[in-house]
């Protein structure tokens, strides 16, 4: 082994690395510590190859800034990576220590070696870029199940209408099936990011020109029942993709129109927030720091503690509104992780939910100081909703149950997913069956417990509020006895516990078409009416 690799045997393993420079970074002495860290045997063979500091810099860019900066301010950096004497990399933190006593223009600089903490985060980092990947890969799943469940049935439509000539319908038909196709687009460009492990554009923005964009886009999306509010605090600049921050809070806001069938309130607050050591105990997540915060909180029907903690999991996500880039809850989380950043939710049944977004400042000598100004100076500002006229531009989306004029038998279909809910109710309605419709499981509960029974439910299974398990679980509990239609991108096993068992009900997969659905519909009536 060539000399100048061997290692010193002459001091304990957990010798603190020291060495000593002049201002202008020429290296006088350095100990075993600091010898066995880069690889030398002596100081002597340290100084011929690595004369001044700069030369253990392995970042040219690092080495520009002691350069510029002198050697004692450009010394004070976290972390750095250093080279060997055989050519390898090291990451080492340094502390400047103060000049010897009568050494004056000298400095003391120690190193430690953090190259194998740094390879544990990046394999951390990269095991939770592929745990994020799975979360969205599977909130996205049954989000396009439900996309092309309805392009199927609207394409069944479509061709009825060239049939018989309904110019206005195949126009609908046409706008509806292009909107569902862009949207599950943005949905597989998200999806394909995480898979080439792709990052989003990360840059300093401006949160206060992100939520007021992302307002304008809104306001039309939401009905006149439910008012919103903008509660804008001082922030300065965080590191994000705009587009992304936008899609988010539309598809929270879509959240929580769904959650407010009757109307409500929507606020929107952005300000400077921390995390502290205690948060970080108490909630076991979580990096200790100041963050710029956006809050989206509701007034709508809440969720229990058992559906927030499994509100990440994609089998078990809130879905979106349809006519905007609406995202679940899964999806969010992921796009957070590509941030770097952190989401948390607070609900409670009957009290509303409450969705924040942590993001890196840009700045964080900046987040100082704007952490002080963020409380003095908040701003609000009431957004009332427009005024909506006889055109049908801006009309508000249809409420949560409807009902048509009695015609056959009484069908209520129960799906999250607004485009899917309408074009399955126009099929049903067509085959002259009266629909009613629900967003959720609890709606659909507090329907069948007003009465009158309806004929036939078929309910999707992954919904926000109540899923269609615990629906169909309720009722049987209660004592309501009703043919039941079960509906999914996912077979029901996905989203069973430990020890709960499948119900006893015929099941439709998703995407399916419309000659499946009419076909499970006249069977299971079939079955009622022989038992009758």
């Amino acid at each position: 082994m060539p000399p100048a690799l061997v290692r010193s045997a002459a001091a304990p393993p957990t010798a603190t690395a020291r060495s000593r420079c002049t201002l202008a970074g020429e290296i006088l002495t350095a100990n075993s510590g600091f010898l066995r860290l880069l690889g030398f045997d002596s100081d002597i063979r340290l100084r011929a190859a690595m004369p001044r500091v700069h030369d253990l810099f392995g970042d040219h860019r690092d080495r520009a800034r002691l350069e510029e900066e002198g050697v004692y301010q450009g010394l004070a950096r976290d972390e750095v990576r250093w080279i060997r004497s055989d050519g390898s990399s090291i990451w080492v933190r340094i502390r400047v220590v103060a000049a010897p006593e009568g050494r004056s223009g000298v400095l003391e600089l120690e190193a430690e070696d953090v190259t194998g903490r740094r390879h544990l985060e990046a394999k951390l980092r990269e095991a939770e870029q592929m745990q994020a990947m799975g979360q969205l890969a599977g909130g996205m799943a049954n989000d396009l199940h439900n996309i092309m469940s309805a392009v199927l049935a609207r394409l069944d439509l479509l061709e009825e209408g060239l049939f018989t000539g309904e110019t206005e319908q195949v126009r609908q038909e046409s706008a509806e099936i292009r909107r569902s196709a862009m949207t599950a687009s943005q949905m597989m460009k998200h999806l394909l990011s995480f898979c080439r492990g792709e990052r989003l554009e990360l840059r300093p923005v401006a949160l206060e020109e992100v939520v007021l964009s992302t307002l304008r886009r809104l306001r039309p999306l939401m009905p006149d029942n439910i008012s919103i509010q903008l509660v804008s605090g001082s922030v300065g600049k965080v590191l994000a993709d705009p587009e992304a921050v936008r899609q988010i809070l539309l598809g929270l806001a879509s959240n929580a129109r769904e959650a407010m069938p009757g109307g409500g309130h929507l606020e929107i607050r952005f300000g400077v927030g921390g995390i502290d050591r205690e948060h970080l105990h108490r909630t076991g997540w979580g990096v200790p720091g100041d963050y710029g915060v956006i809050s989206i909180e509701d007034t709508g029907t809440g969720m229990a503690p058992q559906a927030v903690s499994r509100l990440f999991e994609p089998f078990s996500t809130s879905r979106t509104h349809p006519a905007g880039p609406g995202l679940s809850m899964s999806m969010v989380y992921g796009i957070m992780k590509q941030h770097r950043g952190f989401v948390e939710v607070e609900s409670e049944p009957g009290s509303g939910t409450i969705v924040r977004l942590y993001f890196r400042l840009a700045n964080s000598a900046q987040a100082t100081n704007q952490n002080e100004a963020s409380h003095p100076g908040t701003v609000e500002a009431e957004l009332a909703p427009p005024h909506r006229n006889g055109n049908g531009a801006t009309a508000a989306p249809p409420a949560p149950l409807v009902s048509s004029e009695p015609q056959g038998p009484l069908v209520l279909f129960v799906e999250d997913d607004e485009s899917l809910r309408r074009v399955s109710s126009r099929i049903l309605r067509s085959q002259g069956y009266r629909v009613e419709e629900a967003g959720h499981g609890l709606q659909a509960l507090e329907r069948i417990r007003r009465g009158p029974l309806p004929d036939l439910l078929i309910t999707d299974l992954v919904m926000p509020t109540m899923t269609g398990l615990e629906l169909v679980a309720t009722l049987e509990e209660e004592g309501f006895s009703l043919p039941t239609l079960l509906s999914s991108g996912y077979g029901p096993e996905f989203l069973l516990q430990e020890g709960e068992s499948l119900p006893d009900h015929p099941f439709m997969a998703k995407p399916w078409t419309v000659t499946t659905l009419v076909h499970h519909v006249r069977e299971l009536l079939k079955v009622q009416q022989a038992q009758a």
